[in-house]
């Protein structure tokens, strides 16, 4: 007998305020968008905040301590 494929499991957006890390930074999620995207919030080199829309599965937890 075949087994069944697999399913994923869906996607699961962040908790909105929580700390994580994208690329090289720290990021706070702000809100939920459509399509599995999640609305995040950075600090640039210059000090101005940016917006940013990201998939769910791309920003990762924190590790460690924050300071």
């Amino acid at each position: 007998m075949k087994k069944a494929p697999r399913r994923r499991r869906p996607a699961v957006c962040p908790p909105i305020g929580t700390l994580m890390q994208y690329g090289g930074r720290t990021v706070r999620v702000v809100a939920e968008a459509s399509g599995q995207r999640a609305i995040i919030e950075s600090v640039g080199d210059d000090g101005r905040i940016f917006r940013s829309h990201v998939k769910w599965t791309n920003p990762l937890a924190l590790t460690g301590q924050l300071f």
